[in-house]
């Protein structure tokens, strides 16, 4: 490696830094100022066990905005490297080196190259970051602002929840941490969707080497009377109830972003789950492919924003930055709307965004005059 190609790699990854560091400063923030009440009403709950509601309280937000954090590192790693790139440029033309080095001879898409190179290597860091840690802290991430400093979404009622048989499963709590529901009610049904057999049970725990619910306490009754009453002095003991509602499918349908925060490996393994309905299944086929699509939509985003600031002559770079923010921001937005798109073929929605920008990348990489 060149001493040209360490130098502006260095200058990249010190702006890129900065700029991770301001925006999750402001995020903070701006964030906390809005729900400071929530942080020190949880923060006096685990005051006492920390030494004190000042210690409480900055568990309690490293608790919550450590998962968020690295959450928004994930999505918004495309946009700070385009950041980082209009930073870097801007100050080498500033003082005058992009000058220096077309003097010397050197192509300024050669100056370019450790750039891509560079932002192409921090956004294929978000590939481990999203396999290995974010599915972790997925019930962390799934928390609502009022449990803030719990471990889990906790106590979540379960209403009705159908199943591939078309048992209805509901339960006073639910936690997907522990895989474990309390106050069970499952109603299985024939296929016209009349009663047949209602089970009870105090609580139910998940075996995944099984595949079913234990049943601590649980009784079944069938049902005999015209008008579905169960028949009380039928109840019989029983131990489990097998079916493919495991805890993963049921948060699943609680809370949308928990499929967006799983590994690959997660992803492919609930996708055979016959408790999935086919638009779930395809959801989760978007998903997989959407990693893909991303990666490469942050270089293409990067290729958007070169030939606005990598110019022979110093431009407005005002002008110019707000020029490449208005093209590198929508084009983002646009790809994470057409990567959820409905109505597509799974497939097809996540590769679109690539299909759409390649050819608008490369025309503007064109335009840059050296």
């Amino acid at each position: 490696m060149k001493t040209l190609d360490r130098y502006i790699i260095k200058l990249f990854v010190q702006n890129y830094v900065i700029l991770g560091i301001v925006l999750a400063g402001l995020y903070v923030l701006v964030d906390l100022i809005v729900d400071l009440d929530e942080f020190l009403k949880a923060g006096r709950e685990h005051g006492e066990r920390l030494g004190g509601v000042l210690a409480g309280t900055a568990w309690v937000m490293a608790d919550y905005y450590g998962p968020v954090l690295l959450l928004i590192f994930t999505t918004m790693s495309g946009l700070l490297v385009v950041a980082a790139m209009g930073f870097t440029i801007a100050q080498l033309q500033r003082t005058r080196e992009i000058t220096a080095i077309l003097a010397s001879g050197i192509s300024l898409y050669r100056v370019a190259a450790p750039v891509l190179i560079a932002g192409f290597a921090i956004n294929l860091l978000v590939l481990p970051v999203q396999e290995l840690a974010i599915p972790e802290l997925a019930d962390k991430l799934v928390r609502s602002k009022s449990q803030v400093g719990q471990p889990t979404i906790t106590d979540k009622p379960v209403h009705y929840a159908r199943d591939e048989s078309g048992s209805l499963i509901s339960a006073a709590s639910f936690s997907a941490e522990t895989g474990e529901m309390t106050d069970v009610r499952i109603i299985e049904r024939d296929m016209t969707g009349r009663q047949t057999r209602l089970l009870r049970a105090d609580s139910a725990s998940w075996s995944e080497g099984d595949g079913v619910w234990v049943l601590e306490g649980g009784r079944a009754f069938v049902t005999v009377s015209s008008d579905n009453i169960p028949a009380e002095l039928g109840g019989q003991p029983i131990a489990s109830y097998e079916t493919g509602l495991s805890p993963d499918v049921m948060i699943t349908r609680q809370a949308a972003l928990f499929v967006r925060l799983q590994s690959l490996k997660q992803l492919q393994s609930m996708r055979k789950n016959p408790a999935l309905s086919p638009a779930q299944r395809g959801r989760i086929t978007q998903v997989m492919w959407s990693r893909f699509t991303t990666l490469v939509m942050g270089v293409l985003i990067l290729l958007m924003g070169l030939p606005f600031f990598l110019t022979r002559v110093p431009g407005n770079i005002l002008m110019n930055s707000a020029k490449a923010a208005g093209i590198t921001i929508g084009a983002w937005s646009a790809g994470l709307v057409l990567v959820q798109a409905g109505g597509l073929n799974p497939v097809t929605a996540a590769l679109l965004p690539i299909v759409i920008f390649v050819p608008i990348s490369f025309y503007l990489v064109s335009t840059i005059k050296t």
